[in-house]
């Protein structure tokens, strides 16, 4: 697909101001009621085991290197916890400007998985794992060498404690709840005090309903996400990490000649496979969709004029780097008038000239997950840790339960 012209790109990174990002597109819309947040301490004992200081600087080269794709799924509402596996992004297709969107009008869901599995957050995870490695046999993983298993989300808000600036948007409290896996993997699990996000003042779901049409067999799916394993600096790190759209790619083949397109997608009313779990907690597998290429993947964004004026690439530019997303669109309207398109690539010279300015955060996020697995590592088999940051201090508690976050027959991965 031949990308948009770029038009009157914005100010850059130079960070006139803090634009949140208005885009929740690749998250489930839903009509639920509001609800209480959980308690950031719920759960957990109230000693301090320790609290961790601010890198000061970072040894490690922080580039990311020997990217790969190991899986990907689409969610589905479905009864059961069901994904569609290896499931594809939202198509992008090239409409036509001006177009009118309506104002987001829906809550979202901030964290499927941990909204549809929240004992077993990370478990969809090593499912499309397991279908990404029947299609090609020559997936090799090495489970016990990798040292985080992680979603992108939590080495951005990592990210956003280590700046350190002051404005309260960005150093809102937060958690992540930790595992050892084996004897040095860390599980880093993604922790949110509430399930539902208000629709906010933006217009991004209705942009992508304008601008993406439903993968075959992918019709019925709330998010696509995908899951890289990557050297960072010299750490084994395997991310997941939420999909807005792609450019289209015509089917392929695996490497056994099995067609992934349409003519494998099951629906919903039929049985779907199971890969069964001892645990009782179970994910529901349907065979559809294609995994992409990782060229393909797009990060859509939009802004009003004056946002996309002073945009600023503090929150952006390191959801782009953390899981090499290599293309960003930014939507730009007046009143939800979309008029104009902002194209850019990772690889852009101005997304080098923003590189350089976050090149020194990214070492210092490189020493402090060094920092955890030390810790996470000392503590040893059987510990649950959770991170808290609130007020500005990072510090370590150990949770009351000590119930595992993944079933047993996926935790024994990691000791092979």
């Amino acid at each position: 697909m031949t990308l948009f012209s770029r038009y009157g790109l914005g100010s850059g990174y130079n960070g006139a101001y803090f634009v949140p990002a208005l885009s929740r597109l690749s998250t489930s819309v839903v009509a639920e009621s509001s609800e209480s947040p959980k308690d950031i301490y719920g759960g957990l004992f109230p000693t301090v085991l320790s609290s961790i200081e601010r890198p000061e600087v970072g040894a490690h080269n922080p580039e990311i290197n020997d990217l790969r794709c190991i899986g990907s799924y689409n969610w589905v509402d479905n009864i059961n916890p069901t994904i569609i596996a290896p499931g594809s992004p939202p198509i992008w297709k090239q409409k036509s400007m001006p177009f009118q969107v309506i104002h987001d009008q829906l809550n979202s869901r901030i964290n499927q998985d941990g909204h549809r599995l929240p004992s077993c957050d990370l478990l969809p995870l090593f499912k499309a794992v397991d279908v990404a490695k029947e299609d090609d046999p020559s997936l090799d993983i090495d489970w016990k060498s990798v040292d985080f298993v992680t979603n992108r989300n939590g080495l951005r808000k990592l990210l956003r404690w280590i700046d350190g600036r002051g404005d309260s948007r960005r150093q809102r409290p937060f958690r992540l709840d930790l595992e050892l896996a084996g004897e040095r993997t860390v599980l880093l699990n993604r922790w949110e005090e509430n399930r539902l996000a208000p629709p906010g003042m933006g217009y991004g779901f209705g942009f992508e309903k304008e601008t993406t049409v439903p993968a075959p067999g992918c019709e019925n799916s709330t998010g696509h996400h995908r899951i890289v394993q990557y050297d960072f600096g010299g750490l084994n790190m395997i991310v997941r990490f939420e999909v807005d759209a792609c450019i289209e790619v015509l089917p392929q083949a695996t490497p056994q000649g099995r067609s992934t397109s349409n003519n494998m997608a099951r629906k919903l009313n039929d049985s779907p496979s199971s890969l069964h779990s001892s645990s009782g907690v179970d994910v529901e597998v349907i065979r559809a969709g294609q995994l992409v290429p990782q060229s393909s993947i797009v990060e859509l964004a939009t802004r009003s004029e004056r946002g996309a004026n002073y945009f600023d690439w503090t929150e952006s530019y390191p959801q782009l780097w953390l899981s090499q997303t290599p293309h960003h669109f930014l939507a730009v309207h007046y009143k939800g008038l979309f008029h104009r398109l902002e194209t850019r690539t990772l690889d852009d010279d101005e997304m080098k000239y923003v590189h350089a300015e976050f090149e020194g955060t990214f070492k210092k996020l490189r020493a402090l997950l060094e920092t955890i697995q030390e810790i996470v590592v000392k503590h040893g088999k059987g510990s649950c840790l959770s991170l808290v940051c609130k007020d500005g201090i990072l510090a370590v508690h150990e949770r009351e339960s000590r119930d595992g976050c993944l079933p047993d027959e996926v935790m024994n991965r990691f000791h092979l």
